[in-house]
């Protein structure tokens, strides 16, 4: 990791996701619960992320054919350029006036958004830059520096709603943008794939997404394991939805308990940055995806039957440390065994799919919540990261042979 760390040009793309993680963070944590605690009820928040769901589930195949047709770093440019504008314009309207929930709804919608764009184009992006070698590393740095983000959005959140309000978080946060921008823009970058790119531009965007489409079929087990490793961060993003849900009127705790609960997560999270490569050495990448997707569904199930604060923040580490590892050992693999032309757009399908299960998901929760409380939501995620971790021992046995297999072809290949 020195290695890389030492690196000028990962360093600026580290400190600069750093700040708009910090900023991401903080942005969702401070929407999700003023949604919550102004109307009383999960429905309008459901609504939103339901909506969000909708939207990323159409936009999200478009911007992976951009990804692999534009410079990675300017899609990453833009992605902070967006950020900077729309939480600076709402910020200085709050100093001005009170916030509506269209407002509120917008700048959510919007936050989803750059979500969207930037881990497809971040990972498009170390793929291109850096040497395989490298990824592990790199994938593990990128981690502890979003979870980093994520333990200080978490720690401030509460405190500068509480002291200061919505509008001084969000111009917080656009600055935090506009540091991520600066930095960005400095790094050298060359486009390796501006031929290759140009060569496809009179196909459709929707002729390059069926390319996409056509390889993840091509490859056996791969649509299997793709939407099955996805369940641990798809389980994470369906609690955006029930976790303040849980702590506010399931629990009857504070926003403190919520925060610490991000925090714990992001610890979590950490952890598994520094210590999952160690342990893939010597358990070996089917065995870590397995294993933490059952202990994720383990923690769930033990954090709603004990039902007490210290159980949700307790529960967050796990949460935090079997998505991170799940999340690294996967964008390993995909680095080593997907092909740099159809990265972006492999990587958005997935993002898709996982957009349809998240869908899915809210849309039920939104309506059931409110009547049966979060914790059944939450036995409704364990179960499927049940059967998750059965698609992954199925699958991900073919996908680990694939980089061994198309070396033998292209010996054999060469040999004729």
């Amino acid at each position: 990791m020195k290695e890389v760390f030492s690196n000028r040009e990962f360093k600026k793309l580290f400190f600069s996701n750093l700040f708009s993680g910090f900023g991401q963070g903080m942005t969702m944590i401070g929407i999700a619960w003023y949604l919550v605690e102004s109307t009383g009820s999960a429905e309008l928040l459901g609504t939103t992320m339901f909506t969000s769901a909708v939207l990323m589930f159409f936009i999200g195949p478009y911007i992976g054919t951009l990804i692999d047709r534009l410079s990675r770093k300017r899609m990453m440019l833009a992605e902070h350029a967006i950020g900077f504008t729309v939480l600076g314009i709402l910020a200085i309207w709050g100093f001005y006036g009170s916030y509506a929930e269209w407002m509120l709804i917008t700048v959510y919608l919007v936050t989803t958004l750059m979500y969207q764009i930037h881990y497809p184009a971040q990972a498009a992006l170390v793929q291109e830059s850096f040497s395989p070698r490298h990824y592990n590393d790199i994938n593990s740095l990128l981690e502890v520096e979003g979870q980093t983000a994520t333990v200080l959005a978490g720690a401030f959140a509460g405190f500068l709603l509480n002291l200061f309000g919505l509008h001084i978080v969000l111009l917080i946060n656009a600055l935090t943008y506009l540091i991520a921008y600066l930095l960005m823009s400095t790094m050298s970058y060359t486009f390796t794939l501006e031929a290759e790119a140009k060569k496809n531009s009179s196909v459709s965007w929707t002729g390059q997404l069926y390319q996409s489409w056509e390889y993840i079929r091509s490859k056996r087990g791969f649509l299997i394991f793709g939407l099955s490793a996805m369940m641990p961060f798809i389980a994470v993003m369906a609690s955006n939805l029930l976790a303040p849900v849980y702590v506010n009127q399931s629990l009857r705790a504070e926003v403190d308990i919520f925060s610490m609960g991000e925090v714990t997560y992001a610890i979590g999270a950490v952890g598994a940055g520094f210590l999952v490569s160690v342990i893939v050495k010597k358990t070996g990448q089917l065995s870590a995806m397995v294993g933490n997707t059952l202990l994720f569904a383990i923690a769930t199930i033990a954090m709603v039957a004990i039902a007490q604060g210290w159980g949700f923040v307790a529960a967050s580490v796990f949460f935090g440390w079997c998505n991170a590892s799940v999340r690294l050992v996967r964008q390993t693999l995909y680095m080593n065994v997907v092909p740099k032309q159809v990265m972006g757009r492999v990587m958005s399908f997935f993002n898709s799919a996982g957009m349809a299960m998240r869908l899915l998901l809210i849309g039920l929760f939104t309506f059931m919540v409110d009547s049966t409380g979060a914790g059944v939501g939450y036995l409704v995620l364990a179960g499927l990261l049940l059967l998750a971790a059965v698609g992954v021992g199925v699958s991900m046995p073919y996908l680990l042979r694939l980089p061994q297999e198309e070396s033998m072809v292209a010996t054999k290949e060469r040999g004729a």
